[in-house]
């Protein structure tokens, strides 16, 4: 027996081939990407590309809808305050045209036609130089609309401040000498810087005034057109000769509140103290050393009325009106008249009135004089009459 053929040795078993490299078979991993075939591809999440664009664009849309909204909201609250800016405007140029008229004109006027020693005028002239510097300067502070039509407006109307400032400052200085026996030049100057005052009524009627509405009315704002009164109603006060005349207490010259038109009656209004008489009645109306009485007829030497007011109440009244009108004989009526501040109960007051130019010498007509009634005046028919007069040299 070979050796070869012990039946006690086994035949060497075969060694197993090394794995082979390379992947996995399919299926190997429990099937993981199987069906990997077709479909598109989508987005982290989920969300398929178009609806991702979808939503990005509706998106977008929203954002330029608020921005419009924005856009809008902030254009309409410029336009809202430029508006409201350009009333305060108006508001202010109002305010300070009328306390021009109130508190500098008709005091200067006033003053001029007092009759009182120079000390006396100057002293009252000086007051009302004071309140015409502060108004220029308070002009100056005044925000105008900023476009070239505001910027226009402004510089006009400061001009035209400045103008009434300096003007009284002049006339304040010159009164010594325009109350002196030699006085003429100085009574040219007052002339001359009244003048001024009929120049800034020009500025600000002309250039201040339509300026500034036609920015009201572009910006389709109503009610706060620009009121601009006179301080100059009656070109007369121009000549030396009126001047030295009201300087002399014997003449008038016209200020603001002397206007066309009818004399303002208010009796049917509310009284202060309603549970006392309130009235007033016309005394004597003279022309120059001529006492008129009605149902008369008269020469007049001129155009200067004096015309007494008696407070026949038992109230201190205020703002008194009194006028005069001339209705010339195929003619029309023209007008001037004045109001008296204050007058105390059973005080007597005269005030000055002057007839426009356009009332010639050689007119002939009616003259009717009136006093406009206080708040409670129950008695009205002392307060007006009526005289035939001819207008003198």
């Amino acid at each position: 027996m070979s050796f070869f053929d012990d039946d006690d040795f086994d035949e060497p078993t075969h060694v197993a081939d090394a794995p082979r490299r390379g992947g996995v078979r399919a299926g190997a991993l429990g099937g993981f990407g199987r069906g990997g075939g077709g479909g598109g591809r989508s987005t982290p999440g989920g969300i398929d590309p178009q609806t991702a664009r979808t939503r990005q664009l509706v998106a977008l849309g929203v954002i330029i809808f608020v921005l419009l909204l924005l856009v809008v909201a902030v254009n309409s609250c410029v336009k809202s305050g430029r508006t409201s800016a350009l009333k305060d405007y108006s508001r202010d140029v109002n305010a300070v045209l009328r306390e021009s008229s109130d508190e500098v004109a008709v005091p200067m006027f006033r003053a001029l036609r007092s009759g009182e020693d120079a000390n006396a005028v100057q002293t009252a002239l000086n007051r009302v130089r004071g309140t015409a510097e502060d108004q220029a300067d308070r002009v100056k502070s005044f925000s105008e609309p900023g476009d070239d039509n505001g910027k226009a407006a402004q510089r006009d109307l400061e001009l035209a401040m400045n103008l009434r400032a300096e003007a009284v400052r002049v006339i304040a200085e010159q009164i010594p000498a325009a109350m002196s026996d030699s006085g003429d030049d100085a009574t040219k100057a007052i002339a001359g810087q009244l003048g001024a005052f009929l120049a800034s009524d020009v500025i600000v009627s002309q250039r201040t005034k339509p300026l500034i509405d036609e920015a009201l009315k572009d910006k389709d704002v109503s009610g706060a057109d620009i009121s601009a009164p006179k301080t100059i109603t009656d070109v007369t006060v121009l000549d030396p000769v009126t001047v030295q005349a009201a300087l002399g207490g014997g003449g008038s010259t016209s200020a603001s509140g002397s206007t066309t038109g009818e004399v303002r009656d208010r009796s049917s209004e509310q009284p202060q103290n309603p549970d006392v008489t309130h009235g007033t009645q016309l005394g004597d109306v003279t022309v120059g050393d001529q006492t008129l009485a009605a149902g008369t007829e008269a020469t007049l030497t001129g155009r200067a009325i004096s015309v007494a007011v008696t407070n026949s109440g038992a109230a201190d009244e205020s703002n008194v009106e009194v006028g005069a009108t001339f209705t010339a004989d195929g003619g029309k009526a023209v007008s001037v008249k004045t109001s008296i501040p204050t007058i105390a109960q059973d005080e007597s007051k005269t005030v000055q009135l002057q007839l426009p130019a356009s009332v010639r010498a050689g007119q002939s007509g009616q003259l009717v004089v009136k006093v406009g009634g206080v708040p409670g005046e129950e008695k009205l028919d002392n307060n007006e009459a009526t005289y035939t007069v001819t207008i003198g040299g």
